[in-house]
């Protein structure tokens, strides 16, 4: 794959709304970014309060930014997906990507924050084993096929449809080996977070065949070129680019950046 250089939406901010992920995501198509994402995360607890208590969701968004940007790929970064039932959101996740003329990227994590398993009523610790589950249930259903057999779902004699074509490119989020062995088993694309250059390079020499996107983030356009270049001359496939900036101020600053690289 060409390097990916993709834009975190800051959709998950204490003043984030609508509209600030709207011009974020104008400007990183006006300026020639390959694809913008999104954060999930539906419910917070006190340790996670400041970081996601107002999260702008990213489907419904993302839906609505297919009819808005006409080139850059949609892409989820990433959704919390042991707290889905995978069958409503194999149907969401198709809507958006027939909305978007198939520039979904969907990409999946297992989670983190306690608190939100607990306050939706999930457990915790069979969070791994229902992420796997749930995936073979979305592909299965996107491929037409009528009956699942698992552990978590079952269901028989079901019709689902519209079939997505192609269905949603998967990425899976997580910087543990775990993650990158799910990715390398899905044929799909690893997307960890808080990886530094020398773990890339790492696993780069570990995975040669496994396609890397790691999502960096800086506090200034300068220090996230720097950032973006160590990766790539790690051998990282491309990078998701975020600013802690306040989300008015960041699509200027996408423009430093651009300038940067």
């Amino acid at each position: 794959m060409a390097f990916e250089l993709g834009v975190h939406l800051a959709n998950a901010h204490p003043r984030a709304s609508a509209a600030t992920v709207v011009a974020i995501a104008e400007a990183a198509e006006e300026l020639g970014f390959d694809s913008v994402w999104m954060t999930e995360h539906v419910v917070a607890g006190p340790a996670a309060a400041a970081a996601y208590g107002n999260v702008v969701h990213p489907l419904p968004a993302l839906a609505f930014l297919a009819a808005r940007i006409s080139r850059v790929r949609l892409g989820t970064s990433v959704l919390v997906l042991p707290l889905h039932n995978p069958l409503l959101l194999a149907k969401l996740a198709a809507g958006v990507q027939e909305l978007s003329g198939g520039r979904l990227r969907l990409g999946l994590g297992v989670g983190w924050h306690e608190d939100e398993f607990r306050f939706m009523g999930c457990p915790f610790d069979e969070r791994g084993r229902r992420t796997e589950e749930a995936i073979r249930v979305m592909r299965a259903l996107w491929a037409g096929e009528p009956g699942f057999a698992g552990e978590h779902w079952q269901f028989e004699d079901a019709t689902f449809g519209p079939l997505p074509t192609p269905p949603p490119e998967l990425w899976i989020g997580g910087a543990s080996r775990r993650a990158a062995l799910r990715a390398r088993e899905l044929h799909a694309t690893w997307h960890p977070i808080m990886l530094t250059a020398a773990e890339v390079a790492q696993a780069r020499a570990t995975w040669p065949e496994l396609p890397i996107v790691p999502r960096v983030t800086e506090d200034s356009p300068e220090a996230l070129g720097a950032a973006v270049a160590a990766m790539r001359a790690a051998g990282a496939d491309g990078a998701v680019v975020g600013l802690t900036l306040e989300p008015g101020e960041i699509p200027a600053a996408l423009a430093r950046l651009r300038r940067e690289l």
